[in-house]
């Protein structure tokens, strides 16, 4: 591995980063916010970044010279180095502004922010500035299709042209291997955060016509589609109940959860013209399959138990499943006093996410097909040994390979869930809190059960324990093997 080339990376992207925390700094002068402290807590995080970025660029040298034959590990330790040291930066302005002066719940906080999580510290959110509301909401807008992409889009010839995009792009987005939009990384890189923007604002539009603010429609638009779910209320969604659109607000919010997790490929193809092409997708008839199937359990389930009458159990079963099933965490319940069978669904919930190529976390959807279909063709063949089958997924054939490498990663990921909840144990939490709290950082869902369910948060837990699930976080959202790049000593050999 070359490290003037990862400086030289990594360095381009921090001298880029400081633009995000414009933002911010603009909305609190908006609202009034003290000047000085602003600036303390937006302009020097930013300074900071720029300053890095050119020591490591200077470091490294030009990224056009350096990065033409950019190999795939370098690429994939660009994007892992990247995310720790965006959420480090990230963790400043919480600091500052004295929202979180504790580093590690600061650096908890961003890298649930930047990781699209949503997992919290805060106990009381009404009452804090604007300005950091909108950083917390920002960090999971920008990480929804990943810093890397919006980054790619920019500069990736001064990454080494094509061939260096598309690396990062696979590292970032999960998925992408299998198909791109265009030839051209750049271009695919723009389609993706056009569509994002296009749709963002959407979400924004029709959430102001219903009544919200502006302020909440943005900050929310922003951790809606990014299946992120940090909100602007200690309530969450629940804030919105009192409302008189109450109903078609949660909707919305369903709407448009369901629209980041879904492969956004079919977004663009569906945007071409192409208005079949949802339903010609195999991922997505059996992800819609399985979500109809848990709203009607759940849904059953409560209101056989007297938890809500039939419509409010149907009404609380659709938007909060929804929400933890594309990894967004939103609730408008506490489902943490849900009966067993609806909190065991919500568990299995965080563990699937939504598609490939979508912003949500977990496993996807994709995995469990493949997988599947690799165990039913073992068992077809235990009566027929020498029959060749094949792993087809509606139209797409799979070579023993991708099926494999589904297998390790469903396999890693259950092995490094199952170790992870037992050190969660160690650290003082019971087996239901150890449990879910692992299941909703590796799958960036944000809420669990036990004491960290929807109505309380993670600030309980000691300082161990929070390191131990920010990098949970930063392993989920990049997919594992992304992030197990850095810890292996083969890759650091020329």
């Amino acid at each position: 591995m070359r490290f003037k080339l990862l400086a030289s990376g990594v360095g381009t992207i921090l001298l880029l980063f400081p633009f995000s925390l414009l933002l911010p700094f603009i909305t609190g002068l908006v609202y009034r916010e003290p000047v000085l402290e602003l600036s303390m807590a937006y302009l020097l995080p930013a300074l900071f970044s720029f300053f890095i970025g050119l020591l490591l660029t200077a470091y490294g040298g030009r990224a056009d010279r350096v990065a033409q034959d950019m190999r795939h590990v370098e690429a994939l330790a660009v994007v892992a180095l990247t995310w720790i040291i965006v959420a480090v930066i990230g963790s400043l302005p919480f600091m500052v502004i004295n929202t979180l002066p504790n580093f590690v719940d600061a650096f908890f906080e961003s890298m649930s922010g930047f990781t699209t999580t949503g997992s919290s510290v805060i106990v009381e959110i009404d009452g804090l500035p604007r300005s950091i509301l909108l950083w917390r909401a920002l960090t999971q807008w920008l990480g929804g299709l990943g810093i890397i992409v919006l980054m790619v889009a920019i500069f990736s010839m001064l990454l080494g042209g094509t061939k260096a995009g598309r690396l990062l792009m696979k590292g970032e987005v999960p998925g992408f291997a299998s198909e791109k939009m265009v030839p051209r990384i750049r271009d695919t890189a723009k389609i993706l955060w056009g569509i994002y923007g296009m749709i963002t604002v959407l979400q924004i539009v029709l959430l102001v016509l219903l009544g919200v603010s502006l302020y909440d429609s943005v900050c929310h638009t922003f951790t809606t589609l990014s299946t992120g779910g940090y909100g602007t209320h200690t309530e969450s969604i629940g804030y919105f109940k009192t409302y008189a659109w109450a109903p078609v607000i949660e909707l919305v919010f369903v709407v448009f959860m369901i629209l980041g997790s879904v492969n956004f490929l079919l977004h663009y193809n569906f945007l071409k013209g192409n208005f079949r092409s949802y339903f010609r997708d195999a991922e997505f008839k059996v992800y819609i399959f399985i979500l109809l199937t848990l709203w009607s359990i759940v849904a059953l389930d409560l209101a056989i138990n007297n938890i809500y009458a039939p419509v409010e159990a149907v009404r609380a079963s659709i938007f909060n499943v929804t929400s933890i099933y594309s990894t967004c965490g939103y609730a408008t319940e506490d489902f943490n006093q849900w009966p067993p069978l609806s909190r065991f669904i919500m568990i299995v919930a965080m563990l699937m996410g939504g598609m490939t190529g979508s912003t949500s976390g977990a496993i996807k959807t994709a995995r469990f097909i493949i997988a599947f279909k690799a165990v039913s063709r073992s068992l077809r063949r235990i009566g027929h040994p020498r029959s060749l089958l094949s792993i087809r997924v509606g139209k797409v054939i799979f070579s023993d390979d991708i099926a494999r490498g589904v297998g390790v990663f469903i396999f890693a990921y259950l092995s490094m869930f199952i170790f992870s909840s037992f050190i969660m144990t160690l650290v003082g939490l019971d087996l239901i809190s150890a449990i879910s709290s692992v299941a909703t950082t590796m799958g960036g869902v944000g809420p669990g059960l036990g004491m960290v369910g929807p109505s309380l948060n993670f600030g309980s837990i000691n300082v161990p324990g929070k390191l131990i699930l920010s990098f949970l976080m930063w392993f989920g959202r990049l997919e594992l093997i992304t992030g197990i790049v850095l810890f292996l000593p083969s890759s650091y050999r020329s």
